[in-house]
């Protein structure tokens, strides 16, 4: 008796361990996976702008631009750490990467956003350039950003360049934006931090976002002009680069060698980390920043 009890127990045992897998593989072939929740009316951080992204370095083992706008690199001591979303750049005092071939769509950019992570610590001694735009005639490039070594101190002062080359030309055709004195960015060290600076070309405006979110800037710096406003300059309007060869990451146009002089002592290399660096032709709007910084820390 107590035998067949257990060969009774042992069979109801297997049968319900049946019947539960059955339901289990009933159930993951019938049903979806639950899709995550849309930010700002995205799914990815790739749909945002989707048609105006021309171009963008995620540095997931490798320096390839996925859009192919930027292109022919050749990295110097670079490795690779921790991103925000798989692995990022990982400056040195002696890491660059340069890109031989530059296409019309960075060329020609008439207005610009350009979006980033960076985890950095605070520096001395001069500025690292985190990307330029160069050109070949010039002491200065086209378009880049720095941050200017202000360590000991916790504040950031970052330096975004902008560039207007056209005939007649203008007195103000290149412009450093800077973010200094009372305007100096706080807590960007120490932690991944998204960075985002939009120019508008149509309305002259300079626009910067921290984590999403557009920081208030005055008038000074928000509006650009082509000349002293003071004694009637009109606005900037659109962008114009010229004489553009190469672009780096990583360092500025004198680390490329000819046909520029070799590099001052103050050029430094970027040292912090680099990731999801992305450039567009057109200034992107408050939510689509938003969304943006959104869903890349959501790693999507």
């Amino acid at each position: 008796m107590k035998k067949n009890k257990s060969i009774l127990l042992l069979s109801f045992v297997l049968a319900s361990t049946l019947l539960l897998l059955s339901c289990e593989d009933s159930i993951d072939k019938v049903n979806s996976p639950i899709p995550y929740e849309q930010i700002g009316g995205y799914d990815n951080s790739d749909e945002v702008a989707a048609t105006h992204l021309v171009s963008k370095f995620s540095f997931d083992g490798n320096i390839a631009d996925s859009k192919n706008t930027i292109t022919d690199g050749t990295g110097t001591n670079v490795t690779y750490g921790t991103g925000i979303k798989g692995e990022a750049y990982q400056g040195s005092a002696s890491s660059f990467i340069s890109y031989n071939t530059v296409a019309n769509s960075i060329i020609n950019l008439k207005s610009i956003s350009v979006s980033m992570w960076i985890k950095t610590d605070p520096h001395t001694g001069g500025a690292q350039s985190l990307f330029m735009i160069p050109k070949k005639t010039d002491f200065w490039g086209n378009i880049f950003t720095l941050i200017e070594g202000t360590g000991p101190a916790t504040t950031m002062l970052l330096k975004n360049h902008i560039q207007k080359d056209v005939t007649p030309s203008i007195s103000w055709a290149g412009q450093f934006i800077e973010h200094g004195g009372t305007n100096v960015l706080a807590n960007m060290f120490g932690v991944w931090k998204h960075l985002v600076w939009t120019y508008n070309g149509a309305s002259s405006t300079y626009s910067i976002y921290i984590d999403g979110k557009k920081l208030d800037i005055p008038a000074s710096i928000a509006k650009r002009y082509a000349s002293d406003p003071a004694t009637g300059g009109a606005p900037y309007g659109e962008l114009a680069n010229s004489e553009v060869s190469k672009f780096i990451i990583g360092g500025y146009q004198q680390h490329l060698g000819a046909p520029w002089s070799n590099p001052d002592d103050w050029m430094l290399h970027y040292t912090g980390l680099l990731d999801e660096f992305r450039i567009y032709d057109v200034a992107l709007t408050d939510n689509e920043v938003s969304a943006l910084y959104k869903l890349e820390k959501d790693k999507r």
